[in-house]
């Protein structure tokens, strides 16, 4: 046991300044969006397991965290659910965003990168800043045909990550 594990066991719900946090709400929020568009078995079946492990990583440092234990807890009730013999099928096409890798890898470094402000962290601001802009960049040409105000949020967002990481610059 750590110094500072008490600490860890103490945080019951919010956001935390985690890599594998951002990356596994990712996945409960990609879950959450499967099913609200009723996306196909087989491709929600791929989710599960990035939500169960994502939080059975996180229990195990945040073990009282209410929102990772519900994440799980649905991720677990949905797998129960999913028929083992679905046909094999992809996400339909209005989903496109979520199954985008820099989509995925932008929005955690902006969380991250917003996070590190909070608590000074200059230098994973600017990194995190840079990386947001770098996704984004990468996805600025090809999602034309994602819901409006995915567009809306990845254009505004990749303006202000360049402010951001020119502030964080100046201040590492």
């Amino acid at each position: 046991m750590g110094l500072y594990d008490d600490d860890n066991s103490s945080i019951t719900g919010g956001d935390i300044f985690d890599v594998i946090y951002w990356q596994t709400k990712f996945a409960a929020q990609k879950l959450d969006a499967a099913l609200k568009s009723r996306q196909p078995e087989s491709a929600i079946k791929g989710i599960i397991p990035a939500v169960i492990h994502g939080c059975d990583d996180l229990l195990a440092t945040y073990p009282n965290h209410s929102e990772i234990q519900k994440w799980k807890q649905t991720a677990e009730v949905i797998q129960g659910k999913i028929n083992p013999d679905a046909p094999p099928a992809d996400f339909k096409s209005d989903f496109a965003h979520w199954k985008d890798y820099s989509y995925e890898s932008g929005w955690r470094f902006y969380h991250l990168a917003k996070m590190a402000v909070e608590v000074n962290d200059w230098s994973a601001a600017h990194e995190y800043a840079g990386d947001t802009e770098t996704h984004f960049g990468r996805i600025l040409e090809r999602m034309h045909a994602w819901p409006s105000e995915v567009h809306e949020w990845i254009s505004s967002t990749y303006v202000e990550m360049a402010g951001l990481r020119e502030t964080a610059a100046s201040k590492k």
